[in-house]
């Protein structure tokens, strides 16, 4: 686990230092003077996005376009204040599905279909008729179908959404939430 990026590439290095410092693509940049220590730096991830924007930039350098699903989900960081509903370190999932055609509808069929896939570990599951695994494994009961959808704004994704889930089996409020 090294603290540095062992290697940048140098005309890549280039590129973003003249972007953050003046501008360019479009972008006014920081205005402030890059430094190449401070880049190097390994920190840990705050946001899956990375894996988002490489599966966007395969698509579109795709010869010819093709229907597509990406998906990821990973470990990250935030540096936030603790509380009962927020910690500092979550996992996030994110995907890139892309096709002609594809409408809100779809989109929320994905969540619910993802939704309904979710084992949620631990009781229920171990009642009378549910089937009885090993002691050591959790029996996975079945997963979350009681979804709600709400319109958002998020600033880079759209059409944007929240999803409001409940779960029978988990304990106190049964919540969960995504956007």
């Amino acid at each position: 686990d090294p603290a540095e990026a062992p290697e940048l590439p140098a005309g890549y290095t280039a590129k973003v230092k003249k972007v953050h410092s003046q501008g360019g693509y479009g972008s006014q940049g920081y205005k402030y003077d890059w430094r190449l220590e401070e880049a190097k730096k390994n920190l840990l991830r705050t946001h899956t996005t990375s894996a988002s924007a490489r599966a966007l930039y395969r698509l579109a350098h795709q010869e010819k376009f093709s229907p597509v699903k990406y998906f990821s989900i990973d470990r990250v960081f935030r540096n936030e204040s603790l509380d009962a509903t927020h910690l500092a370190e979550f996992h996030q999932v994110e995907g890139v599905v892309a096709d002609r055609g594809l409408t809100l509808g779809h989109l929320m069929g994905i969540l619910r279909q993802f939704f309904s896939k979710l084992g949620m570990g631990g009781p229920p599951g171990r009642g009378q008729g549910a089937p009885q695994g090993p002691p050591s494994l959790p029996t996975l009961s079945p997963g979350i179908t009681q979804l709600r959808f709400k319109p958002a704004y998020n600033p880079y994704t759209e059409p944007s959404m929240e999803v409001f889930s409940y779960h029978e089996g988990k304990r106190g409020s049964g919540g969960l939430h995504s956007s």
